[in-house]
């Protein structure tokens, strides 16, 4: 699979991440073309991470490698389509970042596994992944990332710049604020109310509502304030 530069199936990703990968592979599966990784900051992995020239190197065969290039070196072509890379909540720097720039509108990227309700609300920039649900009347806001094998239940509404890691399951009637993280494997109860920037962690099991900025672990649930 190759492309051109006005092809309208080249997908422009701006900035990288360990979740790089999934949004290559979804992007495979929807026919688009994997084209520029634009990096905002420099890379910085840690001892286990895997770099991105080596993701990059795993799409030979598959189709044209992606051009890593800088936000500086950035200038938009025609066709093109755009998703945010990052998935921590400080992705919301680079997107006004863009914003000012460029004013660049976001593509939707949902993997054919996945099931998003015709009654569900999904904003501009959001990342649906495989085998996630997004439950009728539910409404995810801008930049929300939804990983695999994510359960959103009925009309539960997510602000922008949320991430919901794999297994996460959330009950329906439920608010979750903006940047929120919720974690591997991690539940909430339905009709609650999560405030902006708190983190669920991994398997946690949520039955009451969690104020901003608060650390959430365990079964039942523990509060902590974040720093």
């Amino acid at each position: 699979m190759s492309s051109s530069p006005g092809d309208p199936r080249r997908l422009v990703i701006f900035g990288a991440s360990n979740i790089v990968s999934d949004l290559f592979d979804c992007a495979l599966a929807n026919g688009l073309v994997p084209a520029r990784v634009v990096l905002h900051l420099p890379e910085s992995g840690g001892e286990r991470d895997m770099a991105l020239a080596d993701r990059v190197a795993a799409l030979a065969g598959l189709c044209d490698p992606p051009k890593i290039e800088t936000l500086d070196e950035f200038r938009p072509q025609a066709g093109e389509l755009y998703l945010l890379g990052p998935t921590t909540p400080t992705r919301a720097n680079l997107a006004a970042e863009i914003e000012r720039r460029f004013g660049l509108r976001y593509h939707t990227l949902i993997h054919p596994t996945a099931y998003v309700s015709p009654l569900a609300r999904i904003g501009q920039g959001v990342f649906v992944g495989a085998n996630s649900v997004v439950g009728p009347g539910a409404w995810l806001d801008d930049h929300v990332f939804v990983n695999r094998g994510v359960t959103i239940g009925h009309d539960t509404r997510i602000a922008s710049f949320s991430r919901l890691q794999p297994g996460a399951n959330l009950g329906g009637l439920s608010r979750i604020g903006g940047g929120v993280t919720v974690a591997i494997g991690a539940t909430l109860l339905e009709r609650l109310v999560v405030g902006d920037r708190a983190f669920i962690g991994a398997g946690a099991v949520v039955t009451k509502d969690v104020p901003d900025d608060a650390l959430v672990l365990g079964i039942p649930t523990k509060f902590k304030n974040l720093p």
